[in-house]
């Protein structure tokens, strides 16, 4: 997969692609990890486009979603706001026996300047985590392109593929 995902020629944007890499990487383990606890059989589903000299990247999984109010943090909180290094956080780790961080949302809500998480139901219609008709999560990130010509020869990009 992490193969597959660097070859995959992006556009130049105004953002750290270390951390941009990281964010989406991060994000799609995260719906990974949920369809495999869960056994959902599925594909997570990565699209990436550019319109308007702006990259969109979204995620959409079938894991069911998870409960935001079991985060080391709300995820209505200013991301400057978070300390990754906190006692909520070093709590959140040792719950989990270190196999979550709490990483993958924050990465990307410091490192994408446009950021929307929304659950999903089977019509993939916006619904709220409490109402039992979540199917799953759909994470929409977005940059602006740091370069107009680079959109002008935009070549079409290749399929994502994401293997579990």
């Amino acid at each position: 997969m992490v193969d597959a995902v660097r070859s995959v020629k992006l556009p130049p944007l105004p953002l750290n692609e270390e951390l941009a890499a990281f964010s989406v990487l991060e994000l799609l383990s995260n719906s990974i990890r949920a369809h495999r606890e869960r056994g959902v059989r599925e594909d997570v589903e990565l699209r990436y486009s550019i319109s308007d000299n702006r990259l969109k990247i979204e995620i959409l999984d079938s894991g069911r979603g998870f409960d935001p109010g079991r985060l080391p943090y709300r995820l209505d909180s200013p991301p400057d706001s978070i300390d990754p290094r906190s006692e909520t956080f070093t709590e959140y780790r040792l719950k989990y026996g270190n196999g979550r961080f709490g990483m993958g949302l924050l990465a990307a809500r410091k490192t994408f300047p446009a950021f929307s998480l929304t659950f999903v139901d089977r019509d993939l219609s916006p619904c709220p985590w409490y109402s039992g008709m979540v199917r799953g999560t759909r994470i929409v990130l977005s940059a602006p392109l740091a370069s107009e010509a680079w959109a002008e020869d935009l070549e079409e990009l290749p399929p994502a593929e994401v293997e579990e």
